[in-house]
């Protein structure tokens, strides 16, 4: 590949052939030869310039009083000028008559030029000016003795003017050389080709969160994480083949106005050729000798926004590497993003390998990419149908514009909106802006907890049927489960039907093998199915489709109507004679308000049968190596709930610190619990104040696949959360246990004095302020292999 020759200018050769002259006669030549280079001598006339001042008058040291008494320094000044003249005469070299590649391949020019020129330029200059700057102070420090006896005149004019003249010159030269060397040092010689806005283009911004928990670092050079949008712009692919054909198909989806370029037009793709008879692209032919000026014509002539170069590959035609990297110049001049197939150093952007989902009328709007950052390509398609595979089909449905989803709630047309939902509604007029608002923001919901095949399957009555419940009230005008006593059994009256029945389940922390084996059984045998919001969709995912299935529509502001109509939906079942499930994260009866639906079903005829779930009260620390109690750091465990009835604050425990805290809810308020907590004269707590140093664990979506656990003290846990995205539910375990297990272990808190507590934890954050851990461990997936889990 020929490199882009960038050389430096004509005059920095003018003034090292001058100097080269000037230093071997004036200088090295006089002082090697005196006497007899002196006036009177048998070779003056070689110097009969010089001597015309006569030079060995204005400045001693060149005079015969200084080579009577042996002063070596003009002689030793004088070989160092041969030396700067041999380094001046290598970079003439070097930069006129030398090539840096010795292998030119067939057809390329030979460019006579060695990037290694200013390297030795700039040395060369380097000792001008120091030997300069040497010859002069020498004189100064000695109090002028060698040239203080000249007329003013005489001593600025052939003494200073003639030094300072080579200090600033060779100081010039060595900035420009300088400049050169700098940006060889940014880059290799051979990648010269657009070098800015490809080290521009490929930095990361999107990088993991740092483990030190400080702002969000990049990490290693890769692919910006973005879509680009060609709507009506000029794209242009410069290729024959099918994947010309490819890629003109992705820009013709996108709506670009796209130009095929190629030099054998006999050898399109039939796909190409369809599409030019068609109307659909237009078609250039390219001059075969067509080099970088020609290329930067072309470009600019046609407005071209986006270039794709596919006839690099290998075929029956194979663009040159020397023809790639013209073009790769003349994109890299217009800013034109630019993508060379197979050819990752040259290109500024690559495309990843796509998957469109199928929507109800053709393709939907969901795409699925995946991309090595240029590396392992032929990788791509293989991960990104192992994704695929993983998805219900149908998923692209649900993203589709004229869904019913989408279309029963357009989006208001303000710049932001509280809890803005994850689908991208249609902007519609609307007469009542906060009952949409309260729409939006249920849609966000069950954006997040709604099944992708439930999201799919979602049809016109589906979806006003959803959206109508959550403002309906219950017919009664109330439910009477907080209203008094409830009657005995004996009392009330029956009305079950017969076959009609309620479970009560737990679904446990979120993983289908933390299920027990009789919430499994009841959840294929049921026949409805009703579902809090929480309850992930790996587990909604092991229910028949043929069993009609409820997402309660839990949102801010109508937990209490999602409640109620939760269990009027169960009860109306259950009078029809269906065997009923109420479903719940974790265990119905560890803040899963299960107690108050075993009351109301009991008031209107109906015995629950209780299935309990593994709590994540205890299952979430554990799966993250966490545990709640551990002898020699805490002795006991305390569970409470981080907000109370109608999002009302609860009164906390007050420290112990042989006692672990868990907070189940609240994470979202985890600014107003540290506050109670830590604050020594704060209300809300009952006891003493946490010291802010306490090791603290918020655990988000424990068991499942993407499980995090975030590690920090009460001082920075509230800084570590807002640093990176949230992945309810979540729960905090608060104690000295949180880091029980961690490394080689520390099981000897409560051994230790108190006042070593802050080494501990120093010892355990190393440094940082918050560490993050994450994922399901491979174990559970060779579980899954092995049948264990459902």
């Amino acid at each position: 590949m020929a490199p882009i020759v960038r050389k430096p200018g004509l005059w920095v050769s003018a003034w090292f052939a001058f100097s080269t002259i000037i230093v071997l006669w004036v200088d090295a030549g006089y002082c090697f030869n005196r006497p007899r280079s002196m006036p009177g001598g048998d070779l003056a006339w070689i110097w009969a310039p010089y001597n015309m001042v006569p030079y060995a008058a204005v400045d001693y040291i060149y005079g015969l009083p200084s080579l009577e008494r042996g002063d070596g320094f003009p002689n030793a000044q004088a070989l160092m000028n041969v030396f700067e003249a041999i380094l001046n005469v290598e970079y003439l070299y070097l930069r006129h008559y030398s090539s840096r590649n010795s292998k030119l391949q067939p057809g390329q020019k030979e460019h006579n030029y060695h990037g290694h020129a200013p390297l030795v330029g700039f040395a060369a200059t380097v000792m001008t000016c120091s030997k300069t700057l040497l010859y002069f102070w020498q004189d100064y420090f000695c109090g002028w003795c060698c040239t203080g006896h000249n007329s003013r005149w005489l001593f600025w004019t052939s003494f200073v003017a003639p030094n300072v003249t080579w200090i600033v010159v060779p100081a010039i030269v060595a900035t420009a050389l300088g400049r050169f060397m700098t940006e060889a040092l940014n880059r290799e010689y051979a990648t010269q080709v657009a070098f800015e806005e490809h080290t521009a283009l490929r930095q990361s911004v999107a990088a993991p969160a740092d483990a030190k928990g400080d702002a969000k670092a990049p990490s290693e050079v890769t692919e910006a994480d973005m879509v680009f949008t060609p709507i009506g712009r000029t794209c242009m692919v410069v290729g024959h083949n099918r994947l010309a054909a490819s890629r003109v198909l992705s820009l013709l989806e996108a709506e670009a106005d796209v130009i095929t370029a190629s030099e054998q037009e006999d050898e399109l793709s039939e796909e190409l050729r369809y599409r030019i008879k068609t109307g659909q692209i237009d078609y250039l032919k390219l001059d075969p000798l067509l080099e970088g000026s020609g290329w930067s014509a072309l470009l600019k002539s046609h407005r071209v926004a986006l270039l794709c170069v596919t006839d690099t590959l290998i075929a029956s035609f194979r663009r040159s590497a020397r023809s790639a990297e013209f073009i790769a110049i003349a994109a890299s001049s217009l800013n034109i993003p630019l993508n060379i197939s197979d050819q990752p150093r040259l290109s500024t952007f690559n495309f990843p390998s796509v998957h469109r989902f199928p929507g109800i009328a053709g393709p939907s709007s969901l795409q699925i990419a995946v991309s090595t950052n240029g590396n392992g390509c032929r990788l791509n398609a293989r991960i990104r149908r192992d994704i695929v595979s993983r998805l219900p089909p149908d998923v692209g449905r649900a993203t589709d514009p004229d869904t019913p989803l989408n279309a029963a709630v357009p989006q208001l047309d303000t710049p932001s909106l509280l809890n803005q939902a994850a689908f991208e509604l249609r902007a519609v007029e609307t007469e009542d802006e906060d009952e949409q608002l309260r729409r939006m923001r249920w849609v966000h919901q069950m954006s997040e907890y709604y099944s992708y095949e439930a999201l799919g399957r979602m049809g016109e009555g589906d979806i006003e049927r959803a959206l109508g419940t959550w403002e309906r009230k219950a017919a009664d005008g109330g439910l009477p489960h907080h209203e008094g006593a409830v009657e005995g059994a004996s009392t009330v009256q029956r009305e079950e039907k017969e076959g009609g029945r309620i479970y009560l389940v737990g679904s446990g922390p979120g993983h289908p093998g933390l299920l027990t084996v009789a919430a499994a059984t009841i959840l294929r045998t049921a026949t409805v199915i009703l579902s809090d919001k929480l309850v992930p969709a790996e587990i909604l995912a092991l229910i028949p489709k043929t069993i009609e299935l409820h997402i309660a529509k839990k949102f801010p502001g109508n937990n209490e109507g999602a409640q109620n109509e939760m269990m009027e939906l169960a009860l109306t079942a259950a009078r029809r004679g269906e065997t009923v499930v109420r479903l719940k994260q974790g265990d119905p009866f560890v803040y899963g308000r299960g107690g108050e639906e075993v009351l109301y079903f009991r008031q209107n005829g109906f015995e629950c049968t209780l299935i309990p779930g593994v709590s994540s009260a205890l299952a979430g620390p554990l799966m993250m190596g966490i545990p709640v109690t551990q002898r020699g750091v805490a002795e006991s465990l305390i569970l409470c709930t981080g907000v109370g009835r109608a999002g009302k604050s609860v009164q906390l425990p007050g420290y112990v610190r042989s006692r672990s805290l868990a907070l189940l809810m609240g994470v979202a308020r985890i600014q107003q619990i540290v506050d109670v907590l830590t604050n020594p004269a704060g209300s809300g707590r009952d006891g003493a104040a946490y010291p802010r140093n306490l090791p603290i664990a918020v655990i988000e979506r424990a068991s499942s696949p993407d499980q995090r656990a975030i590690l920090s003290t009460l001082e920075h846990i509230e800084e570590a959360l807002k640093s990176m995205e949230e992945r309810p539910p979540g729960m905090m375990l608060i104690g000295w246990a949180v880091l029980a297990l961690e490394g080689e272990g520390r099981v000897d808190v409560l051994d230790r004095e108190e006042e070593g507590d802050g080494e501990v934890v120093r010892g355990w954050m190393d440094g940082q302020r918050w560490k993050v851990r994450e994922g399901l461990g491979s174990e559970w997936a060779k579980l899954e292999g092995m049948g264990v889990v459902i």
